[in-house]
């Protein structure tokens, strides 16, 4: 028992003064003569010992109501905990996508902040709301209330060791102050990355899995693209499973809100189905595929844009030449040719390929240049003068690690073998030629190549083309001139296929979506203005992202925030520059849960609650305060009658 008003209990030290007026006996007898001696002796023993027992009682009543009276003004109470202690509660409310799924209760993001609503009666406490992207501090009931209510979901997730040192910062180290941390998720293990450790804080902290009612989950988990001819591409989705099911799933095909094909998942005991819907090659597509399932909702659409392919930019330094400008055509490249003496080196890095086209020597500024394109992404062919300066084209061939020119080799050779499987070429023959033309050369340069595959090769297995990759882009050697005195090999039929390819393999693919993660970096091509910015919108949201701008292209970063899956147009001014598709991360689609009684080990500040109503009651019942005065102004009431009826009713 805890009192309100303890010092109040010292007036207790009053009850001395009944017990003072009972002990002494104050009243002065008189004397009175009577004849029957014997007879008086008998009736006074009688009338003293009921006298006695007459006075015991009231004074143990009257004492007893006195002391009523005092501790009913001290306001006594049955509680766990003080009264002057105020509750600080941190609740993690997990958010993410995941939360979707159907409970007993409908979705348990949705459930559980409603079961906080009615279970929020707890008095005399302070809330902070932490979710995967906010935190809420300083609530009361009601502000607390309104956060649940405007709560959404949200495509980022947080880590169970990030979401304690969010609790540590809200620990109140106020006298008579008791923390609480409450953790309500799924706990799926892809937030659970490292070793939890629960003595980062020192509060009680209980933890609550949310489970929903059906664990299976079908989504779509990624799309791609296969160029199948000059007009037709092949659009290839994968559809997951988180169990092994036999069933045939619809999937349909978007353009913008217009079905335009439909086709069948089919799963065979597998978690996996891969399907392909066939494109007509077209200037920009918006698309969406979408299924349906009674699981998650998140992951039942995916968005995708295919934007007009982008001309290649092809530099080419050094002699000129008449077979570069026929492979380069207009329609699709940016074909540009430049002596040494006339280059512009601001232009090297707007470039996406560079050929050196038989330079007798290569200077160090351009060697630097070089290098620092090809650590842009750039891709490089090397060409080499009959009469070139080997040192020269070493430096070069050390900068890209390719190796070194061993000799000079003034034979005839034929170019007979051709590596079907490099990925330059593996899309250009149907099937091996083993019986064609074979292309010659009268001088080559012999390398001890290092880190490099051969393309084409001599009959004495010496590569006459080799690939080097670099970190960011691709180098290819081609060891001998091209020139019509030298070799035949700009007459044969594999010049097209080759050179074709050295320029589009060169250019960065256009990523057709993105998934919504904190940071994502993109890179438009495009010049603007000093004072010019570019924006990011929808049909409902529109920002402006950070950006840096550089020579005839801005990289933006893109942030999770407010973020939903769909369409975006990237534009300057009134000007669409792209069109860009997002989807929300697909690691939450597969459901896998952690056991809490496993995460929690002995870590003796855990508890692993129920439900919430359980972990509120619990709560609740520490600070519920059961209130004595009124029984003890009862008790007092009950002793003052019991004392009226002995001193009338109690004959001596």
């Amino acid at each position: 028992m805890q009192f309100k008003h303890p010092e109040i209990l010292y007036a207790l030290l009053l009850l001395i003064i009944p017990i003072i007026v009972h002990l002494f006996q104050l009243q002065r007898f008189v004397k009175v003569p009577f004849t029957n001696v014997a007879f008086l002796k008998n009736i006074e023993r009688q009338t003293r010992k009921s006298a006695q027992l007459k006075k015991w009682l009231v004074l143990l009543s009257r004492l007893l109501a006195l002391s009523c009276l005092v501790l009913a003004f001290s306001q006594p109470y049955f509680s766990e905990s003080s009264t002057q202690k105020h509750v600080n509660i941190t609740i993690y409310l997990d958010n993410s996508y995941s939360m979707q799924v159907k409970g007993e209760q409908g979705e348990l993001l949705k459930s559980a902040a409603q079961k906080i609503i009615d279970n929020n009666n707890i008095q005399n406490s302070t809330f902070t709301l932490i979710t995967n992207d906010e935190n809420f501090k300083n609530l009361d009931a009601k502000g607390l209330k309104n956060e649940l209510i405007d709560l959404h979901y949200s495509p980022n997730k947080l880590d169970i060791n990030t979401v304690l040192l969010k609790a540590k910062s809200n620990y109140s180290t106020k006298i008579n102050t008791l923390n609480k941390i409450i953790l309500i998720s799924d706990f799926q293990n892809i937030n659970i990355i490292n070793k939890i450790d629960f003595n980062i804080v020192n509060s009680p902290i209980s933890l609550l899995q949310l489970s929903p009612k059906e664990a299976q989950n079908i989504y779509l988990d990624s799309v791609s693209l296969e160029r199948k001819s000059s007009t037709e591409t092949a659009l290839n989705v994968l559809v997951k499973s988180t169990q092994m099911i036999t069933s045939n799933v619809p999937i349909s095909l978007f353009q913008e809100e217009n079905l335009i094909g439909k086709t069948t998942a089919k799963f065979v005991n597998s978690n996996g189905s891969a399907i392909q819907f066939s494109l007509q090659n077209s200037n920009n597509f918006n698309g969406k595929i979408s299924l349906v399932d009674d699981g998650l909702e998140f992951d039942n659409d995916f968005y995708f844009s295919i934007s007009t392919p982008e001309k290649i930019n092809v530099l080419s330094i050094g002699n000129p030449t008449e077979f570069l400008p026929k492979i380069y055509t207009k329609n699709e490249f940016n074909f540009t040719a430049s002596s040494l003496q006339q280059l512009n080196y601001n232009t090297i890095q707007n470039q996406d390929l560079i050929i050196l086209n038989e330079m007798t020597d290569i200077p160090a500024e351009l060697l630097r240049s070089l290098v620092e394109f090809s650590e842009n992404g750039g891709s490089l062919v090397a060409i080499p003068s009959q009469e070139a300066n080997t040192d020269s084209y070493n430096r070069l061939l050390n900068a890209f690690q390719a190796g070194k020119i061993s000799a000079k080799i003034e034979n005839e050779h034929q170019i007979t073998t051709i590596n079907y499987e490099h990925p330059l070429i593996d899309d250009v023959f149907k099937k091996k030629v083993t019986n064609f033309q074979y292309p010659k050369t009268a001088l080559y340069y012999q390398n001890n190549f290092k880190n490099s595959s051969a393309i084409l090769k001599f009959d004495n297995n010496s590569p006459f083309i080799s690939a080097t990759k670099t970190k960011n882009g691709t180098f290819y050697w081609i060891s001998s001139p091209l020139n019509k005195g030298i070799s035949d090999f700009t007459q044969s039929p594999l010049v097209v296929p080759v050179f074709y390819n050295f320029a589009k393999k060169s250019l960065k693919t256009t990523q057709i979506y993105y998934t919504i993660a904190p940071e994502n970096e993109i890179e438009i091509t495009t010049s603007i203005g000093k004072d010019d910015v570019l924006k990011i919108s929808n049909e409902t949201n529109a920002f402006i992202p950070l950006q840096k701008v550089s020579q005839n292209k801005v990289n933006i970063t893109v942030t999770a925030i407010n973020l939903q899956s769909g369409f975006y147009t990237i534009s300057n001014n009134t000007e669409v520059l792209k069109t860009i598709a997002l989807n929300y991360n697909r690691e939450e689609s597969d459901t896998n849960y952690a056991d809490l009684k496993s995460m929690a080990g002995d870590a003796e500040n855990v508890f692993v609650s129920s439900s919430i109503d359980e972990l509120f009651n619990e709560i609740g019942n520490q600070q519920k305060i059961n209130w004595l005065f009124k029984w003890f102004l009862a008790f007092s009431v009950l002793f003052l009658l019991i004392e009226m009826l002995l001193l009338k009713y109690f004959k001596i």
